[in-house]
């Protein structure tokens, strides 16, 4: 996993293919991550699962809720700010997250993130932190 620093004015506004929820492998697009949650949902999937995302750029707002399975690889999971702490939240409640966009069994090669926030088990979050590095100042 990688983090690096990318300005916002980067992204491009593009045309969201409305065929998001039967591809199993999305290459080279600009997504919000919300509209192919959306699209999933509506052909009556529960979440993200069983992708490969290949260099792209994925959009927020969103929470990505790792909910197993989850690989970034060679991945910019967006500006932290010296701080990757600033990416992640903690669950509160013991056993849901409610809000999130829950990813399962899916890996990002090579993708640029930007405002996405990440959540999970505690395993996958103080993974990313050991990963990722300590605070910078």
């Amino acid at each position: 996993m990688t983090l690096n620093l990318k300005s916002v004015a980067e992204r491009q506004v593009v045309a969201i293919p409305d065929d998001l929820a039967q591809r199993t492998v999305y290459e080279n697009l600009t997504v919000p991550l919300f509209f192919v949650y959306r699209q999933i949902v509506a052909a009556g999937g529960q979440a993200i699962e069983g992708r490969t995302f290949r260099n792209c750029v994925i959009e927020g707002p969103a929470v990505l809720l790792a909910a197993g399975g989850v690989r970034f690889d060679g991945c910019d999971l967006g500006d932290a700010q010296g701080d990757i702490r600033n990416l992640l939240l903690r669950p509160v409640g013991p056993r849901k997250v409610v809000g999130a966009i829950a990813v399962r069994d899916t890996t990002f090669e090579q993708c640029r993130f930007f405002g996405v926030g990440y959540t999970g088990g505690a395993d996958f979050i103080d993974h990313l932190i050991q990963t990722l590095g300590s605070p910078t100042a």
